[in-house]
């Protein structure tokens, strides 16, 4: 006998679907990998009442489709992820919420709370803070690399102007590839600059790590797990993101390399002299 859905349950069912998706959309543009996605969607699911065989979850790094169907009834819902970043916190806590939601048995304002808390949570450090982190990673690879406390130093400013100058350059709504590569540009200029301070007893070892904050560890590990897990489309899209941040990257620093020029003589013959042997 047909069923016929009433106001309400069609009401209630298209909610279902937002949080679902809502869900999803904060879990890919914090940088989740694929199956983590959709093992935290079908957990979520089950919280919300939605039964597995007629729920279709379908994820890329773009967009997320949702769709409910009993064979009388068919219910689809899209979804755009569109600003991507990093925050693991957020991975974290979602996953948690998905487990209080099945154990505590949440109203639907309750989870929608929760989640709304989980997006607007302000990150742990302030951008200073991370910045001055990501600067001292880099001269921590400078040190690794043979180079000695000054130029430890120096290149820990270069990766913090670069880390800043970058966050600017997409703050002022410039394209996230070449944001990277103002960024590389800036921090190689800046470690060419400081080998003529006299300083350090290894000056160039700076340009081989300035830059280093750039390199796309996060999504290159999603792409590999993707890949791995059978997410073949999502993990090719990866890929490419992260060969178009490295060629970003590349970009800004050959450009410093042909800019800087003293006497005819480029610095990129100056990397033939360097040594890479730690002396630590």
């Amino acid at each position: 006998m047909d069923k016929t859905l009433t106001e309400q349950e069609i009401a209630l069912l298209r909610r279902k679907l937002d949080l679902l998706l809502r869900t999803g959309q904060l879990l890919v543009e914090s940088a989740a990998d694929t199956n983590r996605v959709v093992r935290n969607l079908n957990r979520v699911a089950a919280y919300l009442g939605l039964p597995e065989e007629k729920l279709h979850i379908d994820v890329s790094y773009t967009m997320l489709v949702v769709n409910v169907s009993d064979g009388l009834h068919s219910f689809s819902k899209f979804q755009k992820c569109e600003k991507h970043g990093i925050n693991m916190t957020a991975i974290s806590e979602i996953s948690k919420l998905s487990w209080r939601a099945i154990e505590n048995d949440y109203s639907l304002d309750q989870y929608e709370e929760e989640l709304e808390r989980i997006k607007n949570k302000k990150r742990n450090y302030v951008p200073y803070v991370v910045a001055i982190g990501a600067g001292f990673a880099c001269g921590g690879f400078c040190k690794l690399f043979g180079g000695d406390w000054m130029a430890f130093l120096f290149t820990s400013i270069c990766a913090f102007a670069g880390f800043r100058v970058r966050a600017r350059c997409m703050e002022f709504g410039i394209n996230h590839y070449m944001s990277i590569a103002i960024a590389a540009l800036i921090s190689t200029c800046l470690a060419y600059l400081s080998s003529f301070a006299g300083l350090s007893e290894t000056p160039y070892h700076p340009l081989l790590a300035c830059a280093l904050f750039i390199v796309p560890g996060v999504p290159l590990i999603n792409f590999v797990d993707d890949m791995i897990d059978n997410y073949i489309q999502v993990g090719i899209v990866r890929a490419v993101n992260t060969v178009l941040m490295v060629c970003a990257m590349a970009f800004g620093i050959v450009i410093a390399m042909r800019l800087l020029t003293v006497e005819d003589v480029v610095i990129d013959k100056k990397f033939s002299e360097l040594s890479m042997v730690p002396h630590d």
